[in-house]
């Protein structure tokens, strides 16, 4: 399910179509590959860096129309002028440069958010970052895209279907407590109203074995996070234990 450029890029997404107003949000860890970046900009309505995410800002695929943070790690190198993008300072210390992004996309009444540069090399940053899922869940859809998956919640009463390669490996993780009614088809190792909790048990590389994928749960949310890289299935995979 590697990123493929069409009209449509990340607009047409299967694990996170487009469904209204759309913001790319570039946060300040380790930088996408500009092919990945270029994917989701395009189809979206907003293009938002965080703090100094992408300084130079001309040497992305597209200049973002606003950028935020409390420009800690930015001082002395903003310039201002008439062309690019807008600078808002938000002196909070209370939230990070990626949530100050994501309150300001609530304001504007954006309706769905894509984040990439939200997982890197500090853990503390990266576990915030996938908690801001939960936390703004009634406000905005919220998809996290990392190195080799892309990490989205799935809320109480969802039903989900994706059309993805057999093969495909992804991962469900209870962040914020128990997770009851959990249906899971189509993959290697189904499960039918189980619970989990965030002590186990693991659910981590389950396989796509029938496509559609299909998930649903009755009480709590669950982050799925869904390899972009397909291997092919060995005679293990098939068999199983």
């Amino acid at each position: 399910m590697s990123y493929k450029q069409t009209e449509d890029g990340g607009a047409a997404n299967i694990l996170f179509p487009k469904e209204g107003m759309r913001a790319v949000i570039l946060c300040g860890g380790p930088e996408p590959d500009d092919e990945v970046l270029r994917y989701w900009l395009t189809g979206s309505d907003f293009f938002i860096a965080t703090d100094a995410a992408g300084h130079p800002y001309d040497q992305l695929p597209m200049e973002p129309d606003v950028v935020i943070g409390d420009f800690d790690s930015i001082s002395g190198r903003v310039v201002g002028g008439r062309s690019g993008p807008r600078f808002f300072q938000v002196d909070d210390q209370y939230t990070t440069d990626s949530e100050k992004a994501l309150l300001f996309c609530i304001e504007q009444g954006i309706e769905e958010v894509v984040m990439l540069g939200a997982i890197g090399n500090r853990l503390d940053h990266t576990i915030y970052n996938c908690n801001l899922l939960e936390r703004y869940a009634d406000k905005l859809r919220i998809c996290i895209v990392g190195y080799e998956s892309d990490i989205l919640r799935i809320g109480p009463g969802e039903n989900i279907s994706w059309d993805l390669p057999m093969g495909t490996k992804f991962s469900l993780l209870p962040m914020m407590g128990p997770v009851s009614g959990i249906t899971l088809e189509g993959a290697r190792y189904p499960l039918l109203g189980d619970t989990i909790e965030p002590g186990g048990p693991a659910l981590i590389s389950n396989l796509v074995f029938v496509s559609p994928l299909l998930i649903s749960i009755k009480e709590g949310s669950l982050l799925v996070a869904v390899d972009r890289h397909v291997m092919p299935m060995t005679m293990e995979d098939l068999e199983g234990d």
